[in-house]
């Protein structure tokens, strides 16, 4: 394991808990809904012999408090701090990966931040423009269900029925490979509560611009290689990446397990992201 350097950022309304490992070229990692710089631990040691990982508590989860606890969720307050800690750290483009509402928070950091982003791999954003027909109004659903059951049902009821919706409770299949501490689960459960009362109504509001990204894109060397799991494929943030890969006209990249496959296979998950990151330059 790899000496991790912690430290805290202080951004508008909050600060920012994030650590670094490792040496090379800056990849930030941004983790989705529920999570916190950890779930990346283990990915990210596998990583940090090529890069220098930067893995961070967003606002509003864990160990980043919010000034106000009350304020609403926006996806560009967290893609401002991802571009205010980027700054603080290098003055190069940098390597991105985001996943689930981190890949929302990475596409509008592209967007709007191009200069800082080298290369952006969105892994499985839940974009419901991005989908077609039938698919969108069941991703609708799916969300707007979500936040109507943590309302009626409370907390666990309507975490386990959104899980199941994008294949991640299946009592069969891959697990992550290393069971949380009881702080990390107090942690998890205060940010699964931040994910359906926040989070969830500001991912289903966001206005995605895909062609502010375009143009972003046109105009800075900036790349951006959508991702999936190759379990999950069948699942609407799954679709969501193959409907950006389809609209960008750029190839998919297939990364190990579901949507969580940096915690189930970390190690085939770190030499899949190195090999796409290299294949990019």
């Amino acid at each position: 394991m790899s000496r991790i350097k912690t430290d805290m950022l202080t951004v508008p309304e909050a600060n920012i808990h994030y650590e670094v490992r490792g040496a090379g070229p800056v990849l930030l990692m941004i983790h989705g809904g529920c999570g916190d710089a950890d779930v990346f631990q283990e990915v990210a040691d596998h990583l940090a012999d090529q890069y220098t990982v930067v893995t961070y508590d967003r606002r509003g989860h864990s160990r980043s408090k919010l000034t106000n606890p009350a304020e609403d969720y926006r996806i560009e307050a967290h893609s401002d701090d991802a571009h205010r800690l980027l700054a603080a750290l290098t003055d190069e483009p940098a390597y991105v990966f985001g996943s689930s509402s981190g890949a929302v928070i990475g596409l509008d950091l592209t967007m709007r931040y191009p200069g800082q982003v080298r290369v952006l791999i969105p892994h499985e954003p839940p974009l419901l423009d991005l989908l077609h027909g039938d698919e969108r109004l069941q991703a609708k659903t799916i969300m707007e269900d979500l936040i109507a059951d943590h309302r009626k049902l409370g907390l666990f009821p309507a975490f386990i029925k959104f899980t199941s919706s994008i294949g991640l409770r299946d009592d069969d299949g891959p697990s992550p490979s290393s069971p949380p501490s009881d702080e990390q689960k107090e942690r998890m459960i205060a940010n699964m509560e931040y994910f359906m009362a926040k989070e969830a109504p500001g991912v289903l509001g966001y206005a995605f611009k895909l062609e502010q990204l375009q143009t972003a894109l046109s105009h800075s060397t900036a790349q951006v290689r959508p991702a999936v799991g190759s379990a999950s494929r069948h699942y609407f943030p799954a679709r969501s990446a193959q409907g950006l890969a389809e609209r960008l006209e750029v190839d998919i990249a297939e990364f190990p397990e579901n949507h969580i496959g940096y915690q189930v296979q970390p190690k085939s998950f770190a030499e899949r992201l190195k090999e796409v990151l290299s294949s990019l330059g």
